[in-house]
């Protein structure tokens, strides 16, 4: 329910400014149900354009490697939240409406196909609804990156991209641990130009 909670209120604030993340995986683990990864984190604190979206690219400080992110402003990102959260509605509308006139249908009809039909329909538009405003609630953040983690498994000396759009409090992986053994610093991308990509090296590292 504190998930739930908070997922609801993470849709309807969205800050001016969020942390980008990149991981370099160092070492990983597997136990029944759960995973554990270790990795070196260069982190920057971005300010979101005015407009649009803005190009970001975080250096590694463990290689060098650049991790891309785009950043959506907060307008934008409160528009895709609420396309989101619309279609999802629709799609309950849709199921709520293929029931009442489907059940005439289904009560008229000889053949027990047209039962399977309907329950069949039924359950394929509340899934897709479900899973559209749980996707929404969960991962819009306005922040997209080719290397992006939403938990799960990830290859052995890639990169992640993580975002934190609650500047410290970083949203737990499901079924994951982290241990994090260094962290880089970029400086904070305080007057970001629109469009246009920005980028730095790490000022230092130090034991978490």
């Amino acid at each position: 329910m504190a998930e739930l909670r908070e997922a609801s209120v993470a849709f309807w604030v969205v800050r001016d400014r969020v942390r980008l993340e990149a991981g370099h995986l160092l070492d990983r683990s597997s136990a029944p149900g759960t995973h554990t990864i270790e990795y070196c984190e260069t982190a920057r604190t971005a300010t979101r354009p005015a407009h649009g979206k803005t190009e970001q690219v975080i250096h590694c400080g463990h290689c060098g490697h650049p991790v891309p992110f785009t950043v959506f402003s907060v307008a934008l990102t409160r528009r895709r939240r609420l396309y989101a959260y619309g279609l999802g509605a629709i799609l309950l509308v849709a199921a709520a409406m293929l029931y009442g006139v489907g059940i005439d249908v289904v009560v008229a009809a000889d053949s027990a196909l047209w039962p399977l039909l309907l329950a069949g329909a039924e359950i394929v538009l509340i899934a897709l609804a479900v899973m559209i405003l749980s996707c929404a609630a969960a991962f819009e953040h306005g922040v997209r990156s080719p290397a992006l983690w939403r938990g799960g498994q990830v290859p052995y000396g890639g990169h992640l991209a993580m975002i934190d759009p609650h500047l410290g409090r970083k949203p737990l992986a499901r079924n994951a641990s982290r241990v994090i053994s260094s962290v880089h610093h970029h400086p904070p991308d305080d007057n970001p130009s629109d469009g246009e990509p920005s980028g730095g090296e790490p000022t230092g590292s130090g034991p978490v």
